[in-house]
């Protein structure tokens, strides 16, 4: 197992679903049952995080402690997975392209349920469990997958239902990765 944080960072079309989906995520993957360090960093400036105003959220949303923190210049150059709620925003993702990141940016609602059937068929025999989400990222883009999502492009923030389907998708991400150590 690799000793470097998994550096994922969040390039939504929509800058409030990125940044209340990222402290989405990133409470997803820090749990006592992490399989390794995941950093969770938003393409979004932190002076916009610091002014932005986040929609009625349901409870168990608002009380997720986690912030949700700008990418760094060394974050971005330590990109392993590039994801989204809402679609992929392709100017940041033309951007990140041409500073030569070649991480696979893919929408997470639609990847956690390919990926998820993935590591039951064959990515839970191999021993990288990083390498195995950017095999199965890259893999999910050839096949024909998608960085947009007729329902997460809807962006019904006033609807809780969309919070709690977001939090769902990053904790299916998390406990998916979870098992492929199991």
């Amino acid at each position: 197992m690799k000793s470097e944080s998994f550096t994922v960072l969040v390039a939504d079309s929509d800058t409030t679903a990125g940044v209340v989906s990222s402290m989405l995520l990133s409470s997803a993957l820090a749990t006592e049952h992490a399989v390794f360090d995941t950093r969770v960093r938003v393409l979004v400036d932190p002076a916009i995080i610091a002014v932005l105003d986040k929609p009625e959220l349901p409870e168990e949303v608002r009380m997720i402690e986690e912030q949700a923190i700008s990418a760094t210049s060394a974050d971005v150059e330590a990109a392993k997975l590039i994801v989204a709620f809402s679609g992929i925003d392709v100017q940041k993702l033309q951007e990140l392209r041409e500073l030569g990141i070649a991480a696979p940016a893919v929408n997470l609602c639609q990847f956690a349920y390919d990926f998820e059937g993935d590591t039951r068929e064959s990515l839970s025999s191999r021993l990288d469990i990083q390498d195995c989400i950017v095999d199965a990222a890259l893999q999910f883009g050839f096949s024909g997958g998608s960085s947009t999502c007729n329902s997460c492009e809807a962006k019904e923030y006033e609807s809780m239902n969309y919070w709690i389907s977001t939090a769902d998708t990053c904790s299916r991400f998390a406990q998916t990765v979870h098992k492929m150590r199991s």
